[in-house]
């Protein structure tokens, strides 16, 4: 099983906000689809400019309980359009 999830949201949508949105998403595409034990790379759609804050932290909650900040620094891949989103998911989960 590869370990790539490309996430998928509304062409329309440039931003994503909110720690229930983000709880939903990861629960809806990303739960039963994960496996810990290898690198996890999470692709966002290049429509996808702006990731608040409240959306990272419930995204990432379970991802954290895992395999803490240093897990996700270490062993996830994120591919986006915008070059800087790992550092501004990871100063999120601080």
């Amino acid at each position: 099983m590869d370990n790539i999830i490309k996430l998928k949201f509304e062409k329309s949508l440039e931003g994503l906000a909110g720690y229930e949105f983000g709880m939903e998403t990861y629960k809806n595409q990303v739960e039963n689809r994960i496996n810990f034990d290898q690198k996890i790379t999470i692709v966002f759609p290049d429509n996808i400019q702006r990731i608040a804050s409240s959306f990272i932290q419930g995204f990432f909650e379970n991802i954290v309980q895992h395999i803490g900040v240093s897990g996700v620094e270490k062993n996830i891949e994120i591919i986006s359009t915008k070059e800087e989103l790992k550092k501004i998911i990871i100063s999120n989960l601080l």
